[in-house]
């Protein structure tokens, strides 16, 4: 049909492919396909149809996705120390603070070495370092997470954290002290929030040898605490599940609740439990020492 000069655009007609029964029909088959093969593929979804969404939100998401896939098909080289040094730091104990802890840190930073992610997992003389931070509003709720992990056997897999950090990279180095940067740069990538160094204080380092990935690890626990109780954080949909409805990820609580599920060790893993038990007020004298 040749549209005459001033008629709109056909919108809201309908035709034998484009109609409510067929689309919606079209939608049902495409969820059906991305439950079936979820355990093989890594599936996003980014719907435009939410309420409130407009291209430049798509766009940001879209984009992170992207580049969080990109980034895990790099090689990094990562920051790891010799596992016998830092045992006679932590001298059997699952962790430490005040100066024993800044002791890890200044380890990791003068002696410590960059190698090949790959060749670090699969180790057992080295530890990488995996700084961390507790993000908290000024009145002291804890931003609570659940993890998303590529492998479902993964033992952090659907499990809830209350940090959000990851390894540090060869390049972290150049921009000042490699484990604050490398911290700052993942929170910005996991949680779209931008720190500055000295907003961070160190609470303590622990060490949890229980086998699997977490043993090959030594966390480096940060904290930061908002001017306000309004905080907003954006989750990366690569690293932690999205909030939806009554779900248990991205939301701030009382730490009387994260108290209650250290009996439940099947939701909560091993780093948060040990971080609620001995580095969070007990506690409050710790989050003054800033180290920069």
């Amino acid at each position: 049909m040749k549209r005459e000069q001033g008629d709109l655009p056909v919108e809201g007609a309908t035709g034998s492919i484009m109609n409510d029964a067929v689309l919606e029909r079209f939608r049902a088959n495409t969820q059906a396909a991305c439950s079936r093969l979820g355990r093989f593929f890594r599936i996003f979804e980014v719907n435009t149809s939410l309420p409130g969404s407009d291209k430049k939100k798509t766009a940001e998401k879209v984009a992170g996705i992207v580049l969080d896939l990109i980034s895990d098909q790099l090689e990094e080289e990562i920051l790891c120390i010799n596992k016998a040094e830092a045992q006679k730091i932590f001298q059997e104990k699952s962790s430490v603070t005040g100066a024993k802890a800044s002791e890890l840190v200044n380890l990791f930073v003068n002696q410590g070495s960059y190698i090949p992610r790959a060749e670090a997992e699969a180790s057992v003389e080295m530890l990488q370092a995996l700084p961390v931070v507790v993000v908290r509003t000024k009145g002291g709720q804890v931003l609570r997470l659940r993890r998303r992990e590529k492998q479902e056997d993964n033992a952090l897999h659907e499990r809830l954290v209350i940090w959000a950090g990851g390894h540090v990279r060869r390049e972290d180095a150049a921009n000042g002290q490699s484990i604050l940067q490398g911290v700052i740069r993942e929170l910005h990538e996991e949680l779209r929030l931008s720190l500055e160094a000295q907003s961070l204080n160190l609470l303590g380092a622990i060490h949890v040898d229980r086998g699997g990935s977490t043993a090959r690890h030594i966390a480096l626990v940060y904290e930061w605490r908002a001017e306000t109780d309004d905080v907003t954080v954006v989750l990366s949909n690569a690293e932690f599940f999205e909030r939806r409805g009554t779900s248990l990820s991205g939301k701030f609580v009382p730490l009387e609740e994260l108290r209650e599920l250290q009996n439940f060790s099947d939701k909560l893993e091993p780093w948060s439990e040990q971080i609620i038990r001995d580095l969070l007020d007990g506690g409050d004298h710790l989050a003054e020492m800033k180290l920069l």
